[in-house]
Order: C-alpha cells, then structure tokens, then sequence
C-alpha cells in the first residue's frame, strides 16, 4: 500500500512538472527577419554574439549627441522565465556613482543595413531610479545584430 501511494505522488509530481509553464514576454528574431509590422515596437538588441541565459556579454559604443558612449549587456534569462524589462544595457563608467541604463528602444524605422530606434536612458544610483532620462535616436548595423527581442 505504501508503494502504491509512494508511486501515486511520485507520478502527480512528474506530471505536474511537465505542465508547468514558464513565462515570457518575449519573441526573438533574427535580424534580417524583421519587416514594417515591428515598427513602433519595443525592442532590445542582442549585438555581437548571442547573450542567451547570459553566456556571452558584449559591449557596443552608442553615439549620444556625438559622445561615444560604450555599454555592455545585461541578459536575464534562462529559457524559461524571460522578461522584457529585465534586458537592457549599462554604461560602462569611470568614478561615477549613477549608473547609466539603456532600457526602453522604440524601433522607428528599418532599412536593409539598419535598425533606427529611439531609446530611453535612465538613472540609477544605489540600484534606485532617479527622475531624470535622456530621449535620444540612434541605429544599429544589421550585421552586428545576433537577435533582436521584440515586447509581446
């Protein structure tokens, strides 16, 4: 009798594991996939290799009001929680106690060489948001892009 309930819970957990769903509000495309229906999305670039479940970390120079500014990225994902706003990148900083974050890009416009997007830089100090943003535009080269993750 033992074994039989020992297998029963054993067999209830299997099952309820395999069913189990994992979150995303993510769909990933490759860069040369995209077309006019993503315009106005929400986006996050994966440049140089891809950073899927943090396995690649790359560092891009943005131009910023003709200031190159270098940041690199942070990926939070692991296959089966991956969420949006958990994606962005940091600015790479000397002595400075606020950290720079590339979070929020719009895509604008696409060519077959570019992605153009707005994006919003926010800024933290001590991992907490102060009430200050930079708007800017900017583009990426296709051909340095590994994925482009795209808001559901």
């Amino acid at each position: 009798m033992k074994r039989k309930i020992l297998f029963t819970i054993i067999g209830i957990l299997i099952v309820s594991y395999s069913i189990a769903q994992d979150g995303s509000n993510i769909r990933y495309y490759e860069p040369n996939n995209l077309d006019g229906s993503l315009i106005g999305k929400y986006c996050h670039i994966d440049f140089g290799k891809e950073s899927f479940a943090g396995r690649a970390i790359d560092t891009i120079e943005i131009n910023l009001k003709d200031q190159q500014m270098r940041f690199y990225e942070h990926r939070k994902d692991n296959g089966f929680n991956n969420w949006f706003n958990e994606q962005y990148l940091i600015r790479v900083e000397g002595k400075n106690q606020v950290s720079t974050r590339l979070k929020d890009s719009r895509i604008d416009s696409l060519t077959s060489n570019k992605i153009y997007v707005t994006s919003v830089l926010s800024y933290y100090v001590n991992e907490s948001p102060i009430d200050t943003i930079t708007v800017f535009q900017h583009w990426y080269d296709r051909k340095n892009i590994s994925k482009v993750l795209i808001k559901k």
